[in-house]
């Protein structure tokens, strides 16, 4: 599809987004040509407004880059902020505004992102299909209610990035489906506290759709 994506759009992740790219300036400055990608929820909304999003996810393929990003190990980054946690995967800052997370994680699909142009400089933005696939493999088993309302509003929005992404849906489909039907009550609660924008279900109507979704790829691994 052609990008709908706009990085003018307002909004608090704009209060975060600086800080998020002078790590990824700093990172560029020690690292010869780092592959780092801009994703999430808050690329979703960029893309389709579908709910409020203010946190920075970047996400890179090597866990050597978070030793240069780490507030521990780096004065650029503990300028950012000196609260955050860390371990081998992942480091979060957390400021007043929100969190910039910078995660390791693999690209999985054949085209995980799109080259944009952006207050003057070419960012990695990526596409819904790759975001999507990544929440449903790397954190599938931990599903919180955002990710079952982002799974909805892509299939109804953007349904050719649910095709492409549904490959890496069977590794934890049955216990995504299982923690949110266990969890029904407070899950329903949390998905009910989501700021929806320009995408409006229940959560039952998702939930119904995630099985929808899930079954026949789970029936065909047997």
């Amino acid at each position: 599809m052609s990008s709908r994506l706009d990085l003018n759009r307002p909004g608090v992740w704009r209060e975060l987004w600086p800080q998020a790219l002078g790590l990824m300036t700093h990172l560029e400055g020690m690292v010869h040509q780092p592959l780092w990608t801009f994703g999430g929820g808050t690329v979703l909304m960029l893309r389709h407004g579908h709910r409020l999003s203010k946190d920075i996810d970047l996400f890179v393929p090597d866990p050597q880059y978070l030793g240069y990003v780490n507030p521990r190990l780096s004065d650029v980054a503990e300028a950012v902020s000196a609260d955050y946690e860390e371990n081998a995967e992942f480091i979060k800052f957390y400021l007043p505004q929100g969190e910039i997370d910078i995660v390791v994680g693999m690209a999985l699909t054949a085209q995980p992102y799109e080259v944009v142009r952006h207050a003057g400089r070419e960012i990695k933005v990526e596409r819904s299909a790759e975001i999507i696939a990544k929440k449903m493999w790397f954190r599938g088993d931990q599903a919180k209610a955002r990710d079952l309302f982002d799974l909805c509003a892509v299939a109804n929005l953007e349904p050719k990035a649910i095709a492409e992404a549904s490959p890496f849906f069977v590794r934890h489909g049955d216990a995504f489906l299982r923690r949110l039907q266990e969890r029904a009550e407070l899950a329903r609660a949390e998905f009910e506290a989501i700021d929806a924008l320009d995408f409006q279900q229940s959560f039952d109507e998702c939930l119904q759709q995630a099985r929808g979704l899930l079954a026949p790829l789970l029936k065909r691994r047997g």
